[in-house]
């Protein structure tokens, strides 16, 4: 599958429907863009379940944790990769 999009003036992009569902995602969803070895990225809606358990930690969490949490994450997403 192939999309093209515009970024606006405001750099925002709009999705197209084919990318939307196959992100599954919806409105208020997070996406997050990891840049890959040869420079371009790939793009993986957040599930949400996930995106109100940040929300609701980074209430109690000092830098420190965040960086921590940030590392875990991004671990576990190479992880994932594989």
């Amino acid at each position: 599958m192939s999309s093209m999009t515009k970024i606006t003036a405001r750099y925002q992009v709009t999705l197209p429907r084919e990318v939307r569902r196959a992100l599954r995602a919806k409105v208020g969803d997070l996406l997050v863009f990891v840049q890959q070895t040869d420079g371009s990225f790939r793009v993986q809606a957040v599930p949400p379940r996930l995106t109100d358990a940040l929300r609701l930690a980074g209430k109690r969490l000092t830098p420190s944790d965040h960086r921590q949490v940030h590392k875990e994450f991004e671990e576990g997403w190479e992880d994932g990769a594989r």
